[in-house]
């Protein structure tokens, strides 16, 4: 039997980063993060690969400043996570779910863009532009996420 490693005391985000399947594993007391590559599940059990540095530094570029975000909805804050980033037309989109919810039932979404010092996030306007990152979303990830 393989070793199992647990770290209890990082946090664990699963994502998408086009079609890999991601974990980013955070420490918040150093501020450290790290990027493995999901390749295989039993039960609750993941079996990661470490993703190669190269890899990891050309994604955490691109995400490490949209991962995590905070929507003001009337009076209420709510806390999101990236559940995925891909690309449509040369266009990159930003899928998140609602950190502290207890089901991971709500998605929101926005378009990236990139300003030179970072990604940014605009809100995904017009019915065809929505409805096209919504079939984008069920082709890609519907045998991993429940989507109605």
């Amino acid at each position: 039997m393989k070793p199992v490693f647990l770290f209890p005391k990082a946090d664990h985000y699963a994502f998408f980063y086009e079609e890999a399947h991601l974990m980013l594993v955070s420490w918040q007391r150093d501020d450290k993060k790290e990027l493995y590559r999901i390749c295989g599940q039993q039960g609750e059990i993941l079996q990661l690969d470490y993703a190669g540095q190269l890899y990891t530094e050309r994604v955490m570029e691109l995400i490490s400043n949209i991962f995590f975000i905070t929507v003001q909805e009337e009076s209420q804050e709510k806390k999101y996570a990236l559940g995925a980033y891909f690309t449509k037309n040369n266009q990159g989109y930003a899928v998140y779910y609602e950190r502290d919810a207890a089901t991971r039932s709500e998605l929101i979404f926005f378009r990236v863009t990139d300003e030179g010092e970072g990604s940014s996030l605009e809100v995904v306007e017009g019915e065809m532009e929505h409805s096209g990152v919504v079939k984008e979303i069920r082709e890609r990830y519907s045998s991993f996420l429940q989507i109605h």
